[in-house]
Formats: structure tokens, C-alpha cells, sequence
């Protein structure tokens, strides 16, 4: 007897499909039996099928003794099995349902979007995955429980019905996990980070479990790191066809250039969101055989900024090189526009003014914060100011001291100093003079959580706003921000400018999982020796207080080997900083003394005059 109730234990810890197997057994059994029974007391009672559905289901009341008195038998037989059938049935469908919540099933998709890891940068590339509306599934693999992402998503991302969100729990680094969001089928896969310090290392074994998987070479890999040191190893780990992005070097790069050409950050925002406007390659058509610095104001519609040539991008090319008809041109243009069409506006070479290149200014920059950037915002500054310049940094933050004394030895055109300190007090930054400094830059403290360094961010920006208006004083203000949701707080304070490093980083590599022709674009845009967006001030261009066509902008850029994207006009007029992308080259503008022309151009293209307008 024990050994048949081991026995019967072990069948029933195999699930659903075991027990099923054995009430059909029973009942089974129980027809045959009861067929018997019918067929030797009631021979004449009915033919064989009906005579074993009987044996199961039916109770006799008449015939001989023993079949009348068999009806509680029969019955309570029947409703045992039958009723075990049910529990059976309702325990399968629970099981199931249970299974389906914690989020294991396979993904079946095809050309689909797959996105490992969870972090705020989740809510942001789905929104701008919709906006674009070039991706119709995403599935998403992270350490969480499917209700919960699906909770979070639902409140923080509006996204159309068109759009479908898949979520899945698993570890984003174990090949048999990432197996279920079905990578080998997508067209693009997008591995986020996390804040903590083992971010590089999961990344990279997420790189590896998706070559065990076998995505490569097909499917286009897309991963940040943090650590420069870890761009080879990831790079490896990825394979040829994995684009790598150093995060904090391109975050670095964007506050910096911020932080000396206030309102970049919004150019930034528009060329790599979705909505505006838009990196894209078109066919040369009419523009062949023409020279690129002839091209550059034909378009009405379309900013002309390089070439695309065998497989290779030249940004901002000398003037004399020749478009060919196996070039494709490469253009700032509206997102979704239509084909390319020329203008009917002429230069007008008596509005233009180039007097040539001014005599660099030294800066001073106060910082105000520390995080994991820190020193290649240090860096940055180095590279981009005048030699004499100084950088402040004031923190609470025991790594600032260390970082700082070993920076100083590397430093050639600026002298570095700093002072420990409580940012978010008032007196503290009344002591420092802040009205000295030509630059103020707030950054988030990376030790703390999201919410709190915000919070604390926050709480700086307002006392330099407040300083600021009360003392008159001007100059730029540029603030890091950790989280996105809380942008919208710190536009209230009238800032500048507001850098979101995750949010850079995230909308730089939805662009090149979607488009990975743009990859080589965005290398050289943020290497610290290719070509650079920047803004110049108007007058050095063209006549101010006097309507002239953008077309003689973009001839007047071109004289100084430069490329004229848009323009910045008044800050106050609209939302946006009055920054304007692209605009037709027919607009009339009407430049002032604060305006400015945003260019493309190399670190040292501010020469005088290289040709005539004519």
C-alpha cells in the first residue's frame, strides 16, 4: 500500500495532464465494468456503444435486482469524475494564466523592436518609437514582473493602439532568457544600462547571450557604455554589426557644448527626436556635377550638410568637391518630407558681412555638482576654451577632490580649482560670486537616487536663478538633469539649458537602431575632432536689423568653410528657445545683436573669408 501511494504522489506532482490521463483510465474502467455488468444481467438491453456509455452514465431502474440498486453507484461515480474533470480543467486554466502573468511565453514576432534592460530610458524610446511610427511591436526583457512593466508603461507612456508593447520577465544576460523575446527575428535590438556600477559588465554579457542566441550578423545590435575602457570589449562581444555608444563621453560633449552655446541642447533634441527634423540621404538628382559649396543654398527645403560616398560620410566637405551621381546627399530636413526642390532665392552678397575670425575670449566656469562625468566635463572644457580659461568646481563629494588633483596635471588651456561645499545652500553660493562667472553649470550628484538628486538640483538651480534676477546678472545657465519627468519642473526656472544625459544617450540610439546609416553621422558630430554644431552670433555674418533672404545665411556660413543649419532669433517668442531647424532658404529673417546662426564646422574653421559671395 505504501508503495502505490509513492506512486500515486509521483503522478500527481507531474501536473494536469498526468491526472487527466488517469481519470480517463477510471473512467474507463468504471464503463467497462458497468458494460459488463449490463451485457450478462441484460442481454437484450441495447447494442455496444450504447451499452458502455451506459456502464458510465446510466442508472436502471428496472431489470433484474442488482441494476436498479446500482443507480447511487453509477451516479456518485459519474459526478466524482465528472467533477474531477472540472477541478482539472479550472486548475490547468489557472496554472496557465498564472504562467502567462509572470511574463514567460515565447515572443513570436517577426521585425519586431527588442529592448533588454529597464531603466527611464524605457518610457522615453517607446514614446519616440511611436512618434516615429516605424516600429509596430516592441518586446521588452528585464528583471521585473510583467504587471508591474506593464503598470509603468501605462502611466508614464501614452502610446497609439498601433504600437504594441510586449513585456517579459527574464535576465537580460542569460542567452536561454533572451531566447524568449525571439531577437534572432527582430530588426533591431537596443541593450540599456543601469545606474549602478556594474552597468558596463551586464551589458556585455547581454552582447554575448545574444550571439549564443544567434542574432549576429542579421539583426542590428545597439548598446551604450560608460567606461571608455570598455568600448573594446563590448565592441568584441557585439560583433562587427554592433553599434556601441559611449554614454558619458557623449553626455559630457553635449553639456559642455551646452554650456557655451546656450539653447544647443534644443538642436540636439530635434535632430534625434522624432517630429522634427531629421538626419536622412537622398539622391543627388539635379545637383550633379555641382560643387558642394554651390549646393549648399540650392535647396528650399533641405539642409545640405555632407555626402555620402562608397559606404563612407563626408561631413561639411571642402567647396570645390563635385557631386557625383553615385553620391548621396546628405540633409537636415522635416521629418517625413517630400523630395528635395530648389530654391528661387538668390544670395544677396550686399547683406553679407564677413569680417573674419575674432580674437578667442578666456572663459570662467563655475561648476556646481560632481558625478561620474565630472572629469570629462573637466576635459571637454579643455579642449573647447581659450588658453587662461578657468573652471570652479564646488562639491560635496569626496571623489571631486581626488578626480580634480588629477586632472589639473592634464589640463593645458585651463586652470582648475575647487572648494568643498553645500550647493544647495544659499549662503554657500553667495560666497562664491557667482556674477564673477561667464558659465554655470549645475550637475546631478550620481550617489544619490534619481528623485533626491533631482530634488537637490532643483533646489540650486532656483537659488542661481534667483541671484541672477535680482543682481542682473548674465550669463549662461546650463542644469543636469537625472530623470526626465522632472524637465519639466526645471523649464519653469527659465534655465538656459537643460541636459538630460539619459535622455541624449536613449534618442541617440533609438536613431541608430531604426536608421544605422546615421551611426557614422553621429560619430563624427560627437567626436572630439570631427565636425561640431555651435552657434555664432549673427552679425558675423550678415547685416543686423534688416530682413535677408536665409539663403545668403547659408552663403555667408560657407565663406568661413562653415554650414549653416538654422538659426536662433528670439528667445522669449516661443517654447523652444527660438531655435529654428532648416528653415526655407526664401524666409525673410530679421537678425539682432543677440541672435545667432547655428553652423556646422570644424575646430578651426574660424578663419577669414576663403571666397567671395557672389
Amino acid at each position: 500500500m505504501r508503495r502505490l501511494r509513492y506512486r500515486f504522489d509521483n503522478l500527481v506532482t507531474r501536473g494536469s495532464r498526468a491526472l487527466l490521463a488517469l481519470l480517463v483510465l477510471v473512467a474507463l474502467a468504471v464503463s467497462v465494468v458497468g458494460a459488463t455488468a449490463l451485457v450478462v444481467l441484460a442481454p437484450d438491453a441495447a447494442d455496444l456503444p450504447l451499452v458502455l456509455w451506459s456502464g458510465l452514465t446510466v442508472a436502471r431502474e428496472e431489470g433484474p435486482p442488482p441494476l436498479p440498486s446500482s443507480t447511487p453507484v453509477v451516479a456518485l461515480t459519474g459526478i466524482v469524475i465528472f467533477s474531477t474533470l472540472v477541478g482539472l480543467v479550472k486548475t490547468g486554466l489557472d496554472r496557465r494564466l498564472a504562467g502567462l502573468r509572470k511574463g514567460r511565453s515565447p515572443v513570436v514576432e517577426r521585425g519586431h523592436t527588442v529592448v533588454l534592460g529597464w531603466s527611464e530610458q524605457v518610457f522615453l524610446i517607446l514614446s519616440e518609437l511611436a512618434a516615429a511610427g516605424e516600429a509596430t511591436c516592441v518586446a521588452i526583457l528585464a528583471d521585473l514582473d510583467r504587471p508591474s512593466m506593464e503598470e509603468a508603461i501605462e502611466d508614464r507612456a501614452v502610446l497609439p493602439r498601433t504600437l504594441r508593447v510586449v513585456c517579459r520577465t527574464g535576465n537580460p544576460t542569460d542567452s536561454a532568457d533572451v531566447a524568449i523575446v525571439g531577437p534572432e527575428r527582430a530588426r533591431a535590438v537596443i541593450v540599456l544600462g543601469s545606474e549602478d556600477a556594474d552597468s558596463d559588465a551586464r551589458t556585455i554579457r547581454s552582447l554575448l547571450a545574444l550571439d549564443a542566441a544567434g542574432v549576429r550578423p542579421r539583426v542590428q545590435l545597439v548598446a551604450g557604455v560608460r567606461d571608455p575602457d570598455n568600448l573594446v570589449a563590448a565592441r568584441l562581444a557585439g560583433g562587427s554589426g554592433a553599434l556601441v555608444v559611449d554614454v558619458d563621453e557623449i553626455s559630457a560633449r553635449v553639456v559642455v557644448q551646452s554650456c557655451l552655446n546656450p539653447g544647443l541642447s534644443r538642436v540636439y533634441g530635434e535632430l534625434l527626436g522624432s517630429g522634427g527634423s531629421e538626419i536622412c540621404f537622398r539622391q543627388p538628382g539635379d545637383l550633379v556635377g555641382e560643387s558642394f559649396g554651390d549646393a549648399l543654398p540650392a535647396l528650399e527645403n533641405g539642409s545640405l550638410i555632407g555626402l555620402e560616398r562608397r559606404g563612407g560620410i563626408m561631413l561639411n566637405p571642402s567647396a570645390g568637391t563635385r557631386i557625383d551621381a553615385d553620391d548621396r546627399l546628405v540633409l537636415i530636413m522635416a521629418h517625413g518630407g517630400a523630395r528635395q526642390f530648389r530654391t528661387s532665392a538668390e544670395p544677396d552678397r550686399h547683406a553679407v558681412v564677413a569680417s573674419g575670425r575674432h580674437t578667442p575670449v578666456a572663459h570662467r566656469v563655475l561648476v556646481l555638482g560632481w558625478n561620474a562625468r565630472g572629469p570629462a566635463i573637466v576635459a571637454e572644457f579643455d579642449r573647447r576654451m581659450p588658453p587662461g580659461s578657468q573652471v570652479k568646481v564646488v562639491a560635496h563629494d569626496p571623489r571631486m577632490t581626488s578626480r580634480t588633483d588629477a586632472l589639473a596635471g592634464t589640463l593645458t588651456n585651463v586652470t582648475l580649482a575647487h572648494e568643498t561645499g553645500d550647493i544647495t545652500r544659499y549662503g554657500t553660493l553667495e560666497a562664491l560670486g557667482v556674477g564673477t562667472y561667464d558659465h554655470v553649470l549645475i550637475l546631478a550628484d550620481d550617489r544619490l537616487g534619481a528623485h533626491v538628486a533631482d530634488s537637490r538640483t532643483l533646489l540650486t538651480l532656483l537659488h542661481v536663478r534667483e541671484m541672477s534676477r535680482s543682481n542682473g546678472w548674465r550669463h549662461s545657465l546650463v542644469t543636469e538633469m537625472a530623470r526626465e519627468c522632472d524637465r519639466r519642473l526645471a523649464e519653469v526656472t527659465e534655465v538656459d539649458d537643460l541636459v538630460v544625459p539619459a535622455r541624449v544617450t536613449g534618442l541617440l540610439m533609438i536613431q541608430i537602431a531604426e536608421h544605422p546609416r546615421r551611426h557614422d553621422v553621429f560619430t563624427d558630430l560627437f567626436a572630439s575632432g570631427g565636425q561640431e554644431i555651435s552657434m555664432r552670433p549673427a552679425g558675423d555674418y550678415v547685416r543686423l536689423s534688416s530682413p535677408v533672404d536665409y539663403a545668403t545665411v547659408v552663403a555667408a556660413a560657407r565663406a568661413y568653410g562653415e554650414v549653416a543649419i538654422g538659426y536662433r532669433g528670439d528667445r522669449t517668442a516661443r517654447g523652444d528657445g527660438g531655435v529654428v531647424l532648416n528653415p526655407p532658404k526664401s524666409r525673410k529673417v530679421v537678425f539682432e545683436s543677440d541672435d545667432a546662426v547655428i553652423v556646422l564646422s570644424g575646430r578651426d574653421s574660424r578663419k577669414r573669408p576663403n571666397h567671395e559671395i557672389t
